[in-house]
This record gives structure tokens, C-alpha cells and sequence, in this order.
């Protein structure tokens, strides 16, 4: 016998044996030549491909390059150089004409951009204008068949 051996005494090295035993899953006394079980494979389910999400700015993008390319389209528009005279305004994500004259203004606000008072006071100039305002929301899906009849809605 060892120096441990004869240190731990039989009972403590039947009691790491069988410690040993329970995480291997094979028995340390056994003297037979059987092969001992072999843990199961485990099978992982495979994740689920991530969908990106791209930006409704540059579904936009595409979208007008696309299907209206016969208008003109000017991004991030400041209300003043369209003859807006009030300070506090939001400018325009997109605006859309036609022959020099727009059709269309699209704004990109979030949840809480449309309680601004610089988000009314630009949306009131519009509406003053004549020109339609329409909005895409930041925090919605806004799926490309959805923008793309959306803008065929009002141009």
C-alpha cells in the first residue's frame, strides 16, 4: 500500500471510488474487460438564422431609386428653404417632387417624435403647403410592399 493509501484508510477510498464512479459513469472496482458505456451524443438544435432588419431609411432608398424614378428626391429637407419661418421645426426625411414641385414629404419619426412641438409645427407647414405628409415609423416592421403602396397611394 501507498502512502495515501494507507493516510485515507479503506473507507474514504471507497468513498472517492465510488465519487469517481458516479461522474465517469463506470465502476473503479470492477476488474472485468467490458467496455465501459460511453456517454451519449448530444444533439443541439440548430439556431435560427438571425433576420437583419434593414432601415426603413434605406428601404426607402431603393425603393424610390426603383419604383419612382421619374421624381426627384431630396433627404433630410430643413422646412425653411421650402419658405417655413418658424424656429422650432423637424426636418423632412424625404421630400419627393415632380418637375421642381413636391408631392410628397415623408418623415421617419420614432414613438415619441409626433408629441414634439417641432414635429407639429413642420407637419402644420406642410399641411399649409398643400403637400402631403405621410410617416414611417422607426419602431414599426414597415415591409417593402407595405412602403411601396403606401407611395403609390399618394403619388
Amino acid at each position: 500500500m501507498g502512502f495515501l493509501d494507507k493516510l485515507i484508510g479503506n473507507a474514504a477510498k471507497k468513498a472517492i471510488n465510488d465519487a469517481i464512479d458516479n461522474v465517469t459513469g463506470r465502476s473503479s472496482t470492477s476488474t472485468s474487460s467490458a467496455p465501459a458505456p460511453q456517454p451519449q451524443a448530444q444533439t443541439y438544435a440548430q439556431p435560427e438564422p438571425e433576420v437583419v432588419e434593414i432601415p426603413v431609411d434605406q428601404k426607402l432608398d431603393k425603393i424610390l431609386a426603383s419604383e419612382f424614378s421619374s421624381y426627384q428626391v431630396e433627404k433630410n429637407v430643413d422646412p425653411r428653404t421650402m419658405g417655413a419661418t418658424d424656429r422650432s421645426l423637424l426636418p423632412y426625411a424625404y421630400v419627393i417632387s415632380q418637375f421642381g414641385q413636391p408631392k410628397l414629404i415623408l418623415m421617419l419619426p420614432d414613438r415619441n417624435t409626433c408629441s414634439t412641438k417641432a414635429y407639429r409645427f413642420s407637419k402644420a407647414f406642410a399641411e399649409k403647403s398643400g403637400i402631403t405628409l405621410i410617416n414611417f415609423l422607426l419602431n414599426s416592421e414597415n415591409k417593402e410592399s407595405y412602403i411601396i403602396d403606401r407611395l403609390h397611394q399618394y403619388l
